[in-house]
C-alpha cells in the first residue's frame, strides 16, 4: 500500500526487494478481494487515483498496480510522474496524461465532492504514450498504459501484468 522507489530494493544481480511494509494489510483468500480500510495510504506520487479524494469506499491490490505503474515510468524518465503539490494538482497531472475519466468510471465514484470535481472537469484528451515518452520501448509502453488505467477494474493483475509482452 506504499510502493514507491525508496521501497524497494536492488542488490548487484538486479534482484528487487520490497521493504517497508508499515502500511501493509492482510487479505486471505476466503474474504472478498475488495475491503474497507483507511483511504490516506501510499506516497502522494505514486497513490492510485482511487485513493485521490476517497473516489471508491473499496480498493483491491489494482492501487500497487498502478503504484508500479508510476515507478515504471520513472525508471524510463529518471523523473517521477505526477510529482502533486496537494491532491487536486495529483488529479490534474494524472488527467493531464489520461484524459478525463469516462463518464461510467465517474458514476461509479462513491464520495460526491470528488465525483462533481471529475464530472466538472474540463474534457481533456488522452496523450499518446510514444509521444510522452518517445525512447521507451512499444511493450514497455503497452504494459504502462495498461498499469496506469484510471479505472481499476481495467488495470491488470500482478500474474497478468508479469507475462505481458
Amino acid at each position: 500500500r506504499d510502493l514507491k522507489p525508496k521501497n524497494i530494493l536492488a542488490n548487484a544481480n538486479c534482484k528487487l526487494k520490497i521493504c517497508d511494509f508499515g502500511l501493509a494489510r492482510v487479505a486471505f483468500n476466503d474474504t472478498p478481494t475488495t475491503v474497507f480500510w483507511t483511504d490516506y495510504v501510499a506516497t502522494r506520487w505514486y497513490r492510485a487515483p482511487e485513493l485521490c479524494g476517497s473516489f471508491f469506499t473499496k480498493y483491491s491490490p489494482a492501487i500497487d498496480i498502478w503504484s508500479i505503474g508510476c515507478i515504471f515510468a520513472e525508471i524510463l524518465t529518471g523523473k517521477p510522474l505526477f510529482p502533486g503539490k496537494n491532491v487536486v494538482h495529483q488529479l490534474d497531472l494524472m488527467t493531464d496524461l489520461l484524459g478525463t475519466p469516462s463518464l461510467d468510471t465517474v458514476s461509479r465514484i462513491r464520495n460526491e465532492k470528488a465525483r462533481r470535481y471529475l464530472s466538472s472537469m474540463r474534457k481533456k484528451q488522452p496523450v499518446c504514450f510514444s509521444e510522452r515518452f518517445p525512447k521507451a520501448d512499444p511493450a514497455a509502453l503497452k504494459l504502462m498504459q495498461r498499469l496506469l488505467a484510471f479505472d481499476p477494474k481495467d488495470r491488470p493483475t500482478a500474474e497478468e501484468a508479469s507475462v505481458s509482452r
